[in-house]
């Protein structure tokens, strides 16, 4: 033995036989710092504990060792923490993303696909209270703490606790010995600017770590005797290699205040095992297996001060037994209290929730409901409690609302349509009472504008009527068969519809509506034989009947992994006209191109596309796609072909191997198959390949080139995505037989 540990024996010894002679076994005290993912580190110093036989008597924490340490005191082993946070998808958690299958129909389009949201108010433009709004941990919280909800006191878990936070209105310390566990522990971790403030009656919750990210007092007042101490938070300066990320940089700037207050309780713990996490930050979720280990090693290194002890308080008796309340399973649910609900209807709300009173439950229905309420975007935050009642268990949920007015916006490039500014505006519930209104514009070379205005019928929002007003301006190119670009046309169309849409759940939407639709084109570049005969613009003038059903259980808007997408469509044309501008004597140039052969018609359309993991890093994506219709369709009502996935406009098909719009259809069936391989986390290589076969006999012939031919398409590529924060990132190549030479693409950011 070295002389150093004997002193610290020595120190560790002496208050124990004092509490001996007086017959009472010391108390122990474990305390877990604040610090992050470097939090997770306490995990592999647990392991350590249990291997000595040291079971604490209290536990105090914050911030993460709020999450590890009270997850510990309600029953987890080492081993078990070990597993789950192993096993976490932490992008996931932390992005508080939830499937796309879980939207409902009306929202999906706008679903992820804006960089920056704001709140619109009174005073202006708001921005988010932090970059994470938490109801990911919330709901995990709440699930792994579901054997507990019965115990309002924390003295009354297995291993008494303490969580730490600090009001934000009154710069006070907040110490949770009662109430809602996940609460507790979601506010114990709300770092300023990071996660979204917890709202608990007159409080406004923030990370405990500002004020006392190292709380032995906290411990001590409990009536521990001997403390041990983990503390992998930063109590001095911290070093430039931590600061790798934005999370990293906020959570730090929020702890500046807090060094003294870590220092001055250092000399407390009689037990300090400090890790060394010099290279990892407090967003290093992803390297928590390294991390645990580091753990591990620290405590080791004190190991044999950690068995001295347990050898000591097996000496002066037994611990307390450990009991550990058994999980339900299952909740008969006898009343259901909802807080928070203000412009939206209590009635809504338990329509979306889909649980009712009497209902029995588990946790995997209880979270579906709740992930469904917040797939209406009513909700910014939706967190709930059971607690035992008379007769069953009262479901309590708390909402913060999303507010009524927001503004979106978001950057794109691509390099066949070039950059633009993606902006948007949703009111709901402003204009009517349940009444949802979406504009969006893209501010680019290629204008667009939407607008979609639902009127629901009734407060369960099943039903409704719809308008919906679509305008493009765009570069129309007309290709060689070789693929060479003859020219391009100035593209105007214009979109008007107005129907009722039905979506039972967030799976279909039913549609019927009348559509009024505006197509013209005039010159833009190297059409100078057609144009100078006289002729301004042309186009077509189109009015139907439409019947649309939609089908999505795709799990992300953006390189889903599973769930399928379907889409039909019966079209039938009331009235079919033909539009011109120019001189008479030049109109039977474009004359074939516009002319309806009949103004009533029928189109038939669909398409369906699957998504299947072969692994963890494998996912496989067949795609078909056809049209039909009886007669032939002017040039303005057919489907242009060509361009990547993503690149999904009206009267367009996606085609790898051919650029956007390269080729002109009317009847096909299109197979695709793709297969996409993830070599990192949000990096993905994918090959795709695709054919098409075309029937559209004798259709009519403009410019020689631009017209519906009878053919066999066959086309392949290969892409480099990346799914980063600013959208979709893809670099592709490909190629086709109907062309010569190589087809580059260049995107970045979420398309319109």
């Amino acid at each position: 033995m070295t002389r150093r540990f004997i002193i610290s024996l020595c120190f560790l010894i002496l208050p124990f036989l004092l509490l001996a002679a007086e017959g009472e076994r010391p108390k122990v005290g474990l305390v877990l710092s604040g610090g992050g993912a470097k939090g997770l580190a306490h995990i592999g110093v647990l392991k350590v504990l249990e291997e000595a036989g040291i079971r604490p008597d209290y536990i105090t924490g914050t911030s993460m060792g709020s999450i590890i340490g009270g997850l510990y005191a309600i029953g987890y082993s080492a081993a078990e923490l070990d597993s789950i946070v192993t096993s976490l998808n932490w992008g996931l958690l932390l992005s508080d993303r939830i499937p796309l299958s879980n939207v409902i129909p009306e929202e999906k389009l706008d679903y992820h696909r804006f960089h920056v949201e704001l709140d619109i108010k009174k005073d202006g433009l708001v921005a988010p209270v932090g970059l994470i709004g938490g109801q990911s941990i919330s709901e995990l919280l709440s699930r792994l703490s579901a054997h507990v909800a019965g115990i309002e006191s924390f003295d009354d878990y297995p291993i008494p606790f303490r969580s730490v936070a600090a009001d934000l209105l009154t710069g006070e310390q907040v110490v949770f010995d009662s109430g809602s566990f996940s609460t507790a522990l979601r506010a114990s971790m709300s770092i300023p600017s990071v996660f979204s403030p917890v709202e608990l009656d007159t409080l406004y919750l923030i990370d405990g770590g500002v004020l006392n990210n190292f709380p032995v007092d906290v411990c001590l007042d409990m009536g521990a005797d001997i403390i041990i101490g983990v503390n992998v938070g930063n109590a001095d300066r911290v070093p430039m290699s931590e600061l790798g990320s934005i999370i990293s940089v906020l959570s730090a700037s929020a702890m500046i205040g807090n060094s003294a207050n870590n220092r001055s309780q250092l000399p407390l713990v009689d037990v300090l095992i400090s890790p060394d996490l010099s290279l990892y930050n407090v967003a290093s979720f992803f390297n928590g297996p390294q991390i645990i280990q580091k753990g591990e090693e620290a405590a080791r290194e004190s190991f044999h001060l950690i068995d001295s002890l347990a050898v000591m308080l097996n000496s002066m008796g037994e611990a307390k037994p450990l009991i550990v309340p058994p999980d339900p399973g299952s909740y008969i649910i006898s009343e259901i209290q909802t807080v928070g609900l203000e412009n939206v209807s209590r009635r809504f709300f338990l329509s979306g929730l889909q649980i009712a009173v009497g209902d029995t439950i588990d946790f995997d229905i209880l979270e579906h409901g709740v992930s469904r309420l917040m797939g209406t975007r009513y909700f910014e935050s939706l967190t709930y409690d059971l607690k035992p009642g008379d007769e069953g268990y009262v479901l309590k949920l708390t909402a913060n609302e999303s507010a009524r007015a927001k503004f979106k916006f978001s950057l794109h490039y691509d390099n066949e349509n070039r950059a633009g500014i993606l902006t948007n505006i949703t009111l709901r519930n402003i204009l009517l009472r349940g009444n949802r209104m979406s504009t969006t514009f893209d501010i680019s070379e290629r204008p667009r504008f939407n607008l979609s205005l639902i009127n629901y019928h009734g407060e369960n929002h099943f039903t409704g009527s719809r308008l919906d007003l679509n305008w493009e301006r765009s570069n129309f190119p007309v290709y060689l068969d070789d693929g060479a670009v003859y020219g391009s046309f100035f593209h105007n169309y214009t979109d008007v519809s107005f129907g009722i849409m039905s979506s039972i759940d967030t799976k279909w939407e039913i549609d019927a509506y009348l559509e009024y639709e505006r197509s013209m084109m005039h010159s833009q570049t190297g059409m100078y034989e057609l144009f100078s005969s006289g002729i301004n613009k042309f186009g077509d003038v189109f009015i139907s009947a439409n019947f649309n059903a939609y089908y999505n259980t795709l799990n992300r808007r953006f390189f889903p992994t599973s769930g399928n997408e379907a889409f039909i469509r019966y079209r039938f044309y009331i009235d079919s006209r033909a539009v011109y501008h120019g001189d008479d004597h030049a109109r039977d140039l474009v004359a074939e191109a516009i002319e309806p052969a009949n103004r009533h018609f029928f189109e038939l359309s669909g398409s369906f596309q699957k998504f299947i993991r072969l692994s963890r890093k494998w996912v496989v994506s067949p795609r078909v796609q056809a049209n039909y219709s009886d007669m032939q369709l002017p040039l303005p009502g057919r489907d242009f072909v060509g361009g990547m996935p993503f690149q999904r406009r009206s009267n367009e098909v996606s085609f790898v191997g051919m650029s956007s719009r390269e080729k002109v259809v009317q009847n096909y069936i299109l197979a695709q198959l793709n297969l996409r391989y993830r070599f990192r986390r949000n990096l993905n290589i994918t090959g795709v390949a695709n054919g098409m076969m075309s029937f559209n006999g004798d259709g009519p012939e403009f410019l020689g080139f631009l017209s519906a031919k009878d053919e066999k398409i066959l086309g392949y590529g290969l892409l480099l995505e990346y799914d980063s924060v600013i959208g979709p990132v893809q670099l592709g190549v490909s190629n086709s037989n109907m062309n010569r030479g190589f087809r580059w693409y260049v995107g970045l950011g979420y398309p319109f």
